[in-house]
This record gives structure tokens, C-alpha cells and sequence, in this order.
């Protein structure tokens, strides 16, 4: 193991002394966000219950993944997707399942005996602020839950007031712990902001769209920012993705998703700059070559992933590491550079 580390190392080393730009050096400070998300519906038919990929730049064009069928709610964290898989008995009684998805093969493990105990799941997302996975329950009782990633089960957390409302639908957390929520319309749904002490929702912003087909939505931590996967009808021009300007309180067209997807789980693979120190893979505080050599070695696929920070050597957000990351860790860790 001493041996092979030295050499890893001295591989580093060479590439550092090479003196090779920063890939930021060449690209563009605002890059598109890569989406994810599971087609509830396809109106062109081609990838109902596909995992598919998308960029903001142009979501009419996606990347189709392996089937799941009937998933309505999950959400990332660390590398995997945590979500419940449902159908129902002869007798229409509903039944769940708990999966997990790793995110660089997108192969799916369904964990033995896990799921949400009968509970129907609309929306997750999760809370970098206190470190817990959330989820939307119950359409006719709304309330928010704590997830157990390993068993899946609920823990019921709030109560949501609706008051006058029909009902809410989705669910995202900013990196300040903060929950939003979309209310059922027919008409004119509004973003609220929900209190998940009191249960109180507080309006933020009226969209001008109805919200009753399956909606998703999801705050990236990259360009801290709200994102919609919007379905009105079958022929609406309205379908697709937005983007929310909380201040201005307007929302911005991206573009239809493929031919009009209905999207739920919508996803990025990001997390607050807060939630870990770039670079420090190994999670201990510091960064150092320590970390280079895992970052390489992830590159090279001869170390797992569990137990180490992803998103840490993943510098450029594009969902994996590379070389060129350890390189750049490297050079940090050496004094050559003072960023990452």
C-alpha cells in the first residue's frame, strides 16, 4: 500500500510540476445546471418512467437513464438518490418500497423490509442546515417528516396550516434551512415559504400558473437558486422549466423539458459551500495530499466512495472527480495555489 501511495503520489507530483492551467482559467464563470428527474408523463411517449438528464441551457434535449417505475418522490444527497417506490394490491391497498440510487451508474438497491409504512411521499428534499432528509406526506393531511436514510422510515416533524388552501404541492430547502412549497391551483398557484416549527406558510411570490399536475422543484447550491419542472395539459407551451428570482418576485422560461415532460424529483448534484471544506475528501478538517491521492484514486476508480466527501474533490460540480481535481487539490495542499 506504501507503494503504491508513492507512486500515486509522485504521479501528482509530476503533474503538478507540469504547471497545467486551471480548467477555470478556460471556461465560462456561468455554467449551465445539469438537472435530473423521474418522467411521470411523456407526451411524446418515448421515456415515461426513464430517469432522465438536462441542462438549463436547452431542456428540450434529455438523457434517458434506467426505468423506475412509479417513484413521485426522492431527492439527492452525497452521490445517491433516497426515494420510495410505490403500487398498490388486488385490493388497492397502497404498498412502498425504499431505494437508494447511486448516481454514477444510476443502478437502483431496494432495501429489505424499508419504506414509508404506508405513507404516501410527494416530495423530498434535503436539509443541509441540520443534516436531515425531509419529505411532503399525505395529500389530504399535508405535513413534513424526517426521513431515516436507512430504513426509510417517517418521522412526522409539522403539521401543515393550509387554511383556505386546497392543498400544496412539492417541496425544496435553500442552504439556510429554508422550505418552500407550491400551492394546488387550478389557476394561479403561489410559492410559499412554510415555518417547520409552527406549520405556517408565508407567501413569497405568486406565480400566474396553475399547479395541479405532478410539479417538482429543487434549490441547486451552485447558483443558489429555486428551479420549477412545471406541467400544465398535454398541449400547454407552458411546460417546462423555470427559474424563480425571489427578490424581483418573477419567474423565468427555460424551455420545455424533452416534448413536455411531467418531471418529479427533480434534482442537481450540488450542496452548500457550507456543507464541507473543498478539497477535504477524507473529511478530517484539513487539506492536504492525503486528499489528492483520494481524489486520484477515485479518478482512477480503485478506492470506494462510502465514507468519503464527493462533493469535496468534485470542484467543478459536474457530478464526478477527475485528475485534474487532484491536481488542483494538490497544488493547494503544496501552497502553489491559493484557491480551489
Amino acid at each position: 500500500m506504501k507503494k503504491l501511495t508513492a507512486i500515486l503520489l509522485s504521479v501528482l507530483m509530476l503533474l503538478a510540476a507540469a504547471g497545467h492551467a486551471s480548467p477555470s482559467e478556460n471556461e465560462p464563470l456561468d455554467k449551465p445546471v445539469t438537472f435530473f428527474g423521474y418522467v411521470m408523463g411523456d407526451f411524446e411517449g418515448s421515456h415515461t418512467a426513464d430517469w432522465v438528464s438536462f441542462s438549463s441551457s436547452d431542456p428540450s434535449t434529455v438523457t434517458s437513464y434506467d426505468p423506475l417505475v412509479s417513484t413521485y418522490a426522492a431527492a439527492y444527497y452525497e452521490g445517491r438518490v433516497y426515494g420510495y417506490n410505490y403500487g398498490y394490491t388486488e385490493e388497492g391497498v397502497l404498498i412502498d418500497s425504499f431505494y437508494v440510487m447511486d448516481c454514477k451508474d444510476h443502478s437502483i438497491e431496494f432495501v429489505e423490509g424499508a419504506g414509508s409504512g404506508g405513507e404516501f411521499v410527494y416530495g423530498m428534499a434535503y436539509n443541509y442546515a441540520d443534516n436531515t432528509m425531509y419529505a411532503l406526506c399525505d395529500e389530504d393531511r399535508p405535513y413534513i417528516a424526517s426521513v431515516d436514510l436507512e430504513t426509510g422510515a417517517l418521522t412526522e416533524k409539522v403539521e401543515i396550516a393550509l387554511g383556505s388552501l386546497l392543498g400544496v404541492q412539492t417541496l425544496a430547502i435553500d442552504g439556510e434551512g429554508n422550505f418552500y412549497l407550491l400551492s394546488f391551483s387550478a389557476v394561479n398557484s403561489v410559492l410559499y415559504r412554510l415555518n417547520v416549527t409552527t406549520g405556517a406558510m408565508t407567501a413569497v411570490m405568486q406565480t400566474n400558473m396553475p399547479c395541479f399536475y405532478g410539479q417538482s422543484m429543487t434549490w441547486d447550491h451552485v447558483t443558489d437558486k429555486l428551479y420549477w419542472a412545471h406541467v400544465n395539459e398535454r398541449s400547454s407551451v407552458t411546460n417546462g422549466l423555470y427559474e424563480f428570482d425571489l427578490e424581483a418576485g418573477s419567474l423565468s422560461y427555460l424551455g420545455m423539458i424533452g416534448g413536455g415532460m411531467e418531471i418529479m424529483c427533480l434534482f442537481t448534484e450540488s450542496a452548500p459551500e457550507s456543507a464541507f471544506l473543498r478539497g477535504d475528501i477524507n473529511g478530517d478538517g484539513s487539506v492536504d495530499s492525503a486528499d489528492a491521492l483520494l481524489a486520484l484514486r477515485l479518478a482512477m476508480g480503485t478506492v470506494a466512495s462510502e465514507g468519503l466527501c464527493i462533493e469535496a474533490g468534485d470542484l467543478d460540480g459536474d457530478g464526478s472527480v477527475t485528475s485534474e481535481e487532484a491536481l488542483l487539490i494538490l497544488r493547494y495542499a503544496m501552497g502553489l495555489s491559493d484557491t480551489l
